[in-house]
């Protein structure tokens, strides 16, 4: 079993035109779920469940290539810090 997590912060004046983007993206993916941090509001963490390794480069890609066609997504102007501050990373499970 693999996941991936995506954490990033959203500047407030963008709130509402991230998540009008999520919501498509999570009706679209079934395999994501969307948190906030409930005592830092506009802290988000992206979790994927049973996202491979090239899955997850493809996504990474995706989001933080220049000029990137994110379906809508305008990552650079809504993560506090741009896409630099979008950080993602991929588990897979351990076996002991």
């Amino acid at each position: 079993m693999s996941k991936v997590f995506v954490e990033y912060a959203i500047i407030p004046e963008f709130r509402d035109s991230f998540l009008i983007y999520m919501q498509q993206l999570l009706q679209r993916e079934g395999r994501l779920e969307l948190l906030e941090g409930t005592d830092q509001e506009g802290l988000f963490v992206e979790i994927w469940h049973e996202i491979t390794y090239e899955d997850y480069v493809k996504i990474k890609q995706e989001r933080l290539q220049e000029n990137a066609d994110n379906g809508g997504g305008n990552w650079e102007q809504w993560v506090k810090g741009g896409k630099a501050k979008l950080h993602m990373w991929h588990f897979s499970s351990v076996k002991v």
